[in-house]
């Protein structure tokens, strides 16, 4: 093969090159965080490599509902019984 043909797709394939290694350059320089280390005691590090804060778990009661799925429940039994007589 001729050296002249195979400049033009050297050099594509060098700016290429070099395209994707100034970005992940870029990339890894914008980031917030890469391990939870990095950020403050009350927060973590994300996927997306930002600082969340963690999330407030709310204990929920169950017994209102609870007692009306019961409630139901012993009404649907009864109606079904008084459907067999």
């Amino acid at each position: 093969m001729d050296k002249k043909g195979m400049a033009l797709p050297v050099a594509i394939v060098v700016v290429i090159a070099l395209f994707i290694v100034i970005n992940q350059v870029v990339n890894i320089s914008t980031r917030e965080c890469s391990l939870d280390k990095d950020c403050e005691s009350d927060s973590y590090c994300g996927s997306d490599y930002q600082c969340h804060k963690y999330p407030t778990i709310h204990e929920s009661n169950y017994l209102p509902a609870a007692l009306v799925l019961g409630v139901c429940m012993i009404i649907a039994a009864v109606i079904l019984k008084w459907r067999k007589d």
